[in-house]
């Protein structure tokens, strides 16, 4: 059960997907887009496409009217071949080249991976190279290519039966009626074979999605694995927590000396303060602790000859109240002050 991928795939593994190039996209939906958005560009342009391919066909055909002087007229025909490609093609290629960029951004979104393209010895090993002819993924991705050109085949095959099959009986109809017809029926080709893909292209991007999401599933072992090396293991944690307290412990014990006094619970809670009248505006804690912290703080304190008060609600009070290296609150100033003065004369008099 432990080797069952059940569980969802953690940020990092998306991540991780990510930067090996491995991303949810439906090239039939890319496909489906550029092609409408051809179709657009086309009937956008289309007076300016449609007169050009015409003038086009026109001037060629002028050109080998003259055959005698077919070589002459080569290089104009040539330029003008030129001309009117970059007229007609310009538009449809710069369409194309921007559909394409941004459906490709929409899906994936910028995506620059040049490590991607290094060569890569275990692709030429023959036996993972079979692996792959013959993986699911490459029977699917056959079938879908099958599925298109059988789609696309069906498209240009009704379109032709449907309005290129007359086209013998146009030949008193004129020459730019004809190209005319052409046009259109290449139009609603691009047209219906850009709406076929794109209900295609819908279902492949819901299926690329639930085979990325299947994928990328993880075992609850991996799961555990990836948050300790994001998280820390927990008993690494616990053994830095601890030495963090130790060394805490020894600075504050080291603190005591310095201090004017320590008030206690007097077993339960014990609190040393300092006044330093140039540096604070009142007394600050210096250390404090409970139970067998408070009896170390009392130890130490009896050590460096520290004075220790007895006085049960000010020790609770201040041990609630203040943090280790913070003034005391400005509501217990008297009641300190009392016990200072107490220790300021007892100093005095030894």
């Amino acid at each position: 059960m432990n080797g069952e991928k059940t569980e969802k795939a953690t940020p990092k593994r998306r991540r991780d997907a990510r930067e090996k190039g491995q991303v949810v996209k439906s090239n039939e939906l890319g496909s489906a887009i550029v092609l409408l958005l051809l179709y657009l560009g086309f009937k956008i342009f289309d007076s300016m496409l449609g007169s050009g391919f015409v003038r086009l066909m026109t001037d060629f055909l002028g050109y080998i009217d003259i055959p005698d002087d077919f070589v002459a007229k080569l290089q104009p025909v040539f330029i003008q071949s030129v001309k009117y490609f970059l007229i007609l093609c310009g538009p449809v290629l710069a369409i194309s080249l921007v559909s394409g960029v941004i459906v490709n951004y929409l899906q994936v979104g910028f995506m620059f991976r040049p490590k991607l393209l290094a060569v890569k010895l275990s692709r030429i090993n023959p036996l993972a190279g079979f692996k792959r002819i013959f993986s699911m993924r490459s029977l699917t991705e056959m079938l879908k290519a099958v599925l298109k050109l059988i789609i696309v085949g069906s498209v240009v095959y009704f379109e032709y039966k449907k309005s290129l099959s007359g086209i013998p009986n146009y030949i008193n109809i004129g020459f730019s009626r004809v190209i005319t017809i052409i046009w259109d029926t290449l139009c609603e080709i691009i047209w219906k074979t850009g709406i076929i893909f794109l209900i295609l292209g819908l279902f492949d991007y819901i299926y690329q999605w639930w085979q990325h999401e299947k994928n990328l599933r993880m075992t609850k072992e991996e799961v555990k694995q990836e948050y300790k090396l994001l998280e820390g293991d927990p008993k690494i944690k616990a053994r830095i927590r601890e030495a963090q307290r130790r060394i805490g412990m020894r600075r504050m014990m080291q603190q005591i000396k310095h201090s004017d006094v320590v008030i206690t619970n007097p077993t339960h809670y014990a609190v040393a303060l300092k006044y330093d009248d140039n540096a604070d505006p009142a007394p600050r804690v210096t250390a404090k602790g409970a139970g067998f912290v408070a009896l170390k703080i009392k130890e130490k304190a009896r050590e460096h000859n520290i004075y220790i008060a007895e006085n049960p609600p000010l020790a609770q009070t201040l041990y609630r109240t203040t943090d280790i290296d913070e003034v005391i609150p400005e509501d217990l100033y008297h009641a300190v002050a009392q016990i200072l003065a107490v220790v300021y004369r007892a100093k005095s008099g030894s």
